[in-house]
């Protein structure tokens, strides 16, 4: 076939071949457990009779619509797995395996003449990589200022972890990896009573997940306030108030009822007999009869 002509020309063919083949290769990332979308991208214009997706330098037919009949259970690492949009010919691969990482081709054939088209595409699968969790460590007011310490961590261990505060916080913070679990510790002090948000930045691959948290920390307020008092520091001090005029009052009454027990055990034995005046005026009236006889 190629006989006759020069080396140099079939080389400069082929890198053309490849060249333009490598610029139609579109590489796609789908994620594990989820569903991705290869998009043939159909001429809207065109009526398609014939769709066929395949796989491995496309020997291996895994779906394929003819005159609007489809098969798309043709290759068993994909049974019930697949979707084939028969207008636009796009295939829906679900439940995503690492084994579906290949390389995919789509042959679209119109009605027309010149309505042919192939695409190639390459699927890589990736864990999706989920957001990291923050935790406070420490909050502590120290000489006027919050020293806050925060935890990141992620579910990954190949990710990497750094920090990030909120504009308007010009205050310094420290972080660093600490411990066996990979956790980014985070270490800064600010003055009180304002909320400060840090955001955490787990970076893997391409993927990006970030997570915020809000700190913050109140000065104690300064005693002697007039501030008026709840309703349940009201109700415990009526309550004490009232324990406390119970308790009185039975003091006042017993004092009473051993004064009056006390003044009847000392005056008792004083009391005048009944029969004393009567005996001295008994006495009286005889005296005085002799008097008279005396005088007669």
């Amino acid at each position: 076939m190629f006989e006759g002509v020069p080396f140099p020309v079939i080389c400069l063919v082929v890198f053309l071949h490849q060249g333009i083949r490598g610029e139609d290769v579109r590489t796609v990332t789908g994620y594990l457990g989820e569903s991705v979308d290869l998009r043939a991208d159909a001429d809207p214009s065109w009526n398609l009779n014939e769709i066929s997706w395949s796989i491995y330098e496309n020997d291996t037919s895994i779906a394929i619509s003819q005159s609007n009949k489809k098969n798309v259970d043709r290759f068993y690492l994909f049974t019930g797995r697949l979707e084939l949009n028969t207008t636009s010919g796009d295939l829906t691969i679900k439940n995503l395996s690492f084994i579906h990482a290949l390389k995919y081709t789509v042959e679209l054939i119109g009605k027309g003449p010149s309505q042919r088209r192939t695409r190639y595409f390459d699927l890589s699968v990736q864990v999706r990589l989920i957001k990291p969790s923050i935790r406070l460590r420490h909050s502590i007011l120290d000489s006027g200022y919050c020293v806050i310490s925060l935890g990141c961590v992620s579910t990954n261990n190949t990710v990497s972890l750094s920090w990030e505060s909120k504009p308007g916080f010009n205050e310094p913070f420290w972080s660093g990896q600490q411990g066996q679990a990979g956790e980014s510790v985070l270490w800064t002090a600010f003055t009180p009573n304002r909320v400060v948000t840090f955001t955490c930045i787990a970076v893997g691959g391409s993927q990006r997940e970030l997570r915020e948290k809000n700190v913050t920390c109140q000065e104690p307020e300064p005693q002697g306030n007039n501030t008026q008092p709840g309703p349940t520091v009201l109700i415990c001090e009526r309550l004490r108030i009232g324990i406390c005029f119970t308790f009185l009052l039975f003091i006042v009454i017993g004092f009473n009822v051993a004064l009056v027990i006390i003044y009847k055990n000392q005056g008792g034995g004083n009391e005048p007999d009944d029969s004393t005046p009567a005996q001295e005026n008994v006495q009286l009236d005889a005296s005085a009869s002799l008097t008279n006889t005396n005088s007669l």
